[in-house]
C-alpha cells in the first residue's frame, strides 16, 4: 500500500474514533446507572473525606474523555495534514477564487483601484485579494468541519451525560442553540484572526512575529474586556445583585480588604445547570464579580461571602493582569518558534511556502502538542493563584469553618471528586482539590 493511502486510512480511523467514542462511553452503562447512586460525601474512620459514589462514577467517564481530547485532537490534525486533505481543500478554493462569477468581473477594476489607494504597491505585490479569500474560506470550512465532527462527542458530554447525572436543566433545543451560538462566535473570531495572521506572513516574511505578538496581547485584552459585556449576555441573563443585605455584607467585606467594589452581577445559570459557581473577570475599571444564581438560592449568606472573598483575592493579586502578561510573553516567544518551524518544514509538507494556509492544521497540531506538554506548568501556576485567593478569603472573611462547609457542599452539588491521583492533578487540575482546600482551612482553624 502506498504511503499516501496509509496516511489517508489513518486519518479516517481517527475520524471514526471521534465519531464512535460517545457510543463507547454510553455502552459502559455508567451514566444509565447514575440515578441509583448517592451524591453525598462521607468520612472514612480516620476522618478522611471521601468522594460520593455518584461523583466517582462521573469521574470514571470524565477522565478518559479528557485524555481522549488531549491525545486524539492533535492526532486528527496531523493525519489530516499528512493525508493531503488540507492541500486539496486549498487547491479547490484557489480554483474558485481564480474564476469569479461573471457578474462580479466588471467590479474588479473598481475594487483594485480602491485597494490601490489604501494599500502600498509593495504590499499589493505580496498580497492578492484572492489569497485573502482563500485563507478566509479555508478557515471557515475547517472550523465548521471540526465543529460537526465533534458534535456527537460534545452532545454526549454536554447534554446526555450531564442529564444522566442531574447536572443539566437545559432542553435539547436550548443546548443546540448554545452550540450554534458558540459556532458562530468561533467563525466570526477565527476568520479575521487567521486571515490577518497569514496576511502578516506574506507582508512581513521575516518580522511578522513582532506585530503578531503585539496584536495577540491587544486582542487578548480586548476579549477579556468584551467577554462579560458582549458574549456572556448571549448565553445568560445578567443582572446586578439586588439583595440589599448581601450587598451590604459585600461592601463591608471589601472595606476590610481595602478594596473598592462597584458592582456584583448574577447570571441565571439555573436555566442550564444545577452547578454552583462564581468567577472574576476583567481588569482596570471593567472588573466584575459574577455569581451563579444557584449559589444565591442554595447557600447561606456566610458561604456566599466566602465565595466573594475568594473572587476578591483574584482581584487583589491582579491575576487577570498577570495572566495576560504571561500569555503575551509566552505567545510572543511561541510565534518566533513557529517562524523557525515553518521555515524548516514547509517543503516537507508540500506547501507553497510558510504563508500557505494549507499548513494551518499542522500549526494547530503544534500548538496543541506544546500546550499539552506545558499543562503541568500552566495548571501549576493556576493552582498557585487559586491557593492565593483561598488564603485571602480565609484571612478576610475569618470564617474557616464556613469555608469547609462551603466546599463540602460544592462537592455534593457539583459532583466534584474530593481528591485525585497526583498525575491527574498535575496535568488537568486548574484548582487545588477539595481535600487540599479543606486541609488549608483546617490549618487556618488551628492557627486561631
Amino acid at each position: 500500500m502506498k504511503p499516501h493511502r496509509i496516511r489517508l486510512w489513518l486519518f479516517l480511523i481517527v475520524v471514526i474514533i471521534i465519531l464512535l467514542s460517545p457510543l463507547a462511553y454510553w455502552l459502559t452503562g455508567v451514566g444509565q446507572a447514575s440515578g441509583r447512586l448517592s451524591a453525598e460525601i462521607a468520612h472514612a474512620p480516620d476522618g478522611t473525606l471521601l468522594s460520593s459514589p455518584k461523583a466517582e462514577a462521573l469521574h470514571r467517564l470524565a477522565l478518559p474523555m479528557r485524555v481522549e481530547q488531549l491525545l486524539v485532537y492533535p492526532l486528527l490534525l496531523v493525519t489530516f495534514q499528512l493525508s493531503g486533505g488540507a492541500l486539496a481543500l486549498r487547491r479547490r478554493l484557489e480554483g474558485k477564487a481564480h474564476t469569479p462569477p461573471s457578474g462580479q468581473v466588471q467590479n474588479l477594476p473598481l475594487l483594485q483601484r480602491w485597494m490601490g489607494r489604501l494599500i502600498p504597491h509593495a504590499w499589493r505585490q505580496r498580497l492578492a485579494g484572492r489569497h485573502l479569500l482563500v485563507v478566509l474560506g479555508f478557515v471557515l470550512i475547517f472550523d465548521l468541519a471540526l465543529a460537526l465532527l465533534y458534535l456527537p462527542f460534545n452532545y454526549y458530554s454536554g447534554f446526555i451525560l450531564a442529564h444522566q447525572f442531574g447536572l443539566s436543566t437545559q432542553t435539547a433545543p436550548g443546548w443546540a442553540g448554545d452550540w450554534l451560538k458558540n459556532l458562530i462566535i468561533t467563525l466570526v473570531i477565527d476568520g479575521p484572526v487567521w486571515t490577518g495572521f497569514y496576511a502578516l506572513l506574506r507582508l512581513m516574511p521575516r518580522r511578522w512575529p513582532i506585530p503578531a505578538g503585539a496584536l495577540l496581547v491587544l486582542f487578548s485584552a480586548a476579549f477579556v474586556l468584551a467577554e462579560p459585556l458582549v458574549i456572556t449576555p448571549l448565553f445568560y441573563q445578567v443582572r446586578p445583585l439586588n439583595d440589599a443585605r448581601l450587598r451590604a455584607r459585600i461592601l463591608a467585606l471589601a472595606g476590610r480588604a481595602d478594596m473598592h467594589v462597584d458592582e456584583v452581577y448574577v447570571i441565571n445559570a439555573s436555566s442550564k445547570t444545577t452547578e454552583a459557581n462564581a468567577y472574576f473577570t476583567g481588569f482596570g475599571g471593567a472588573q466584575r464579580i459574577v455569581l451563579f444564581d444557584t449559589l444565591l438560592t442554595g447557600y447561606t449568606p456566610d458561604q456566599v461571602e466566602v465565595v466573594l472573598a475568594h473572587e476578591m483575592g483574584h482581584w487583589y493579586f491582579r491575576h487577570v493582569w498577570l495572566g495576560l502578561l504571561g500569555m503575551g510573553a509566552a505567545g510572543w516567544i511561541g510565534l518566533f518558534g513557529l517562524r523557525w518551524l515553518l521555515k524548516h518544514s514547509w517543503r516537507r509538507l508540500d506547501l507553497s511556502g510558510p504563508a500557505d494556509v494549507a499548513g494551518l492544521p499542522y500549526l494547530l497540531a503544534v500548538v496543541a502538542i506544546v500546550t499539552a506538554l506545558s499543562l503541568p506548568f500552566i495548571n501549576g501556576l493556576s493552582r498557585f493563584g487559586e491557593r492565593q485567593a483561598d488564603r485571602f478569603a480565609l484571612e478576610v472573611s475569618h470564617k474557616p469553618g464556613v469555608f469547609i462547609e462551603l466546599f463540602e457542599r460544592l462537592a455534593v452539588q457539583n459532583l466534584s471528586p474530593v481528591d485525585a491521583s497526583a498525575w491527574e492533578k498535575l496535568i488537568f487540575y486548574t484548582h487545588p482539590s477539595i481535600a487540599e482546600r479543606i486541609r488549608m482551612a483546617e490549618g487556618n482553624i488551628r492557627d486561631y
